[in-house]
C-alpha cells in the first residue's frame, strides 16, 4: 500500500526536477568577421528601422542542387544580439525566453531559404552592431552587421 503512494509521488519529483528551469548560458558573441556556413549554404542579414522600432532578419538560403538538412541542438534555431559603439551588449533576443531541449532538424529544398526576423525597440539613437547567428550544428552562421539609428 506505501508502496502505491510513494513510487507516484517519486516518479513526480523526479518529472518536476528534469523539467525545472535552469541557468540560462550565455554564449557570448566575439568580434569575428562573418563566418561561411558551408557548401551550399548561404546568408544575408537584414537590418529595417520601421516606426521606432528596428527589424532584423537572417536569410540561410541553400544553393546547392540537393536538399540540406539543418541540425538544431535544442529550440533555439537562431539569436540576434545589439552591441553599442563600445561593444557592449544592449540586447540579446534570447534573453530571458524557454527553449525546448529536444534536437530540432529543418530541411531546406535545392534553391530554397529560410528567413528568421525579430523586432527590437532601440533604447535612444546611436552606432550599433547586430550579430545574427543560426544555431544550427552542421552549418553554423554568425554574421555581423553594423547599423545606426538617429
Amino acid at each position: 500500500m506505501l508502496a502505491r503512494i510513494i513510487v507516484p509521488l517519486l516518479a513526480t519529483a523526479v518529472l518536476v526536477f528534469a523539467c525545472s528551469p535552469r541557468t540560462p548560458q550565455s554564449t557570448p558573441f566575439d568580434a569575428r568577421p562573418t563566418e561561411s556556413a558551408g557548401m551550399g549554404v548561404t546568408s544575408h542579414i537584414m537590418v529595417d528601422t520601421v516606426q521606432g522600432s528596428v527589424r532584423f532578419a537572417i536569410e540561410v538560403a541553400n544553393d546547392s542542387r540537393k536538399r540540406v538538412e539543418l541540425n538544431f541542438p535544442d529550440g533555439r534555431t537562431h539569436d540576434f544580439v545589439v552591441l553599442d559603439a563600445r561593444g557592449r551588449e544592449v540586447w540579446r533576443w534570447s534573453q530571458g525566453r524557454l527553449f525546448t531541449q529536444s534536437m530540432q532538424n529543418r530541411l531546406l529544398d535545392a534553391h530554397d531559404a529560410v528567413v528568421y526576423a525579430e523586432r527590437w525597440t532601440p533604447p535612444s539613437p546611436g552606432q550599433y552592431t547586430l550579430v545574427a547567428q543560426l544555431n544550427s550544428e552542421n552549418y553554423p552562421v554568425r554574421q555581423r552587421v553594423d547599423f545606426a539609428l538617429r
